[in-house]
């Protein structure tokens, strides 16, 4: 005779040797069973269970599993398919979505997102050549201006124009040729 543990999924573990207590005999406790014959190893993805009284073999999904719509890696417990919305593979990360049963890249989402990234960079850096252009413009404006600060002031307006245009780049938004800061 071969002891099995059953474990809260239903899952069978063992053979297990259980002791044997002088006077009483051997102890099962409530959550073995006794079989005639010892069990082969289960088939890949699959585990024994004692189900109602029945032996057989059920998918094994139990570990880490990952929600289809987030991501969210959870630990799976139950034996049997995997429901609608979780998936054994791995989240890739980043953009990646489930489409056609598996993690595809979503490259509209990185590109959107690229593209974010890189227009607050370009945003920071006009901020900064405002707020150098101004003090060159006023004097400009009030005739005060040496020859130094016209240049500097072109320098700065040339930058500017050339940062709000890097979209124009044929390699915007992977690859961006920043142009120098007249500083």
């Amino acid at each position: 005779m071969f002891n099995y543990l059953i474990d809260d999924s239903g899952a069978l573990s063992g053979p297990v040797e259980f002791p044997f207590v002088p006077g009483i005999g051997v102890q099962l406790p409530s959550n073995a069973v006794t079989l005639s014959v010892e069990l082969a190893p289960a088939s890949q993805g699959y585990a024994w269970a004692y189900d109602n009284g029945s032996l057989q073999q059920q998918v094994d999904c139990r570990g880490d599993v990952y929600h289809t719509d987030t991501g969210l890696r959870e630990s799976w417990t139950a034996l049997g398919e995997l429901p609608i919305g979780l998936t054994q593979s791995p989240w890739p990360g980043g953009f990646h979505a489930w489409t056609d049963s598996a993690w595809r890249l979503d490259e509209v989402a990185r590109l959107a997102d690229l593209k974010r990234v890189v227009f607050a960079q370009r945003d920071a850096l006009l901020g900064e050549a405002v707020l150098r252009i101004a003090p060159l413009q006023y004097a400009e404006d009030i005739g005060d201006a040496s020859h130094e600060e016209q240049l500097q002031l072109l320098e700065w307006k040339l930058y500017s124009v050339e940062l709000n245009r890097i979209d124009r780049q044929p390699s915007f938004p992977e690859a961006i040729n920043w142009p120098v800061s007249p500083a």
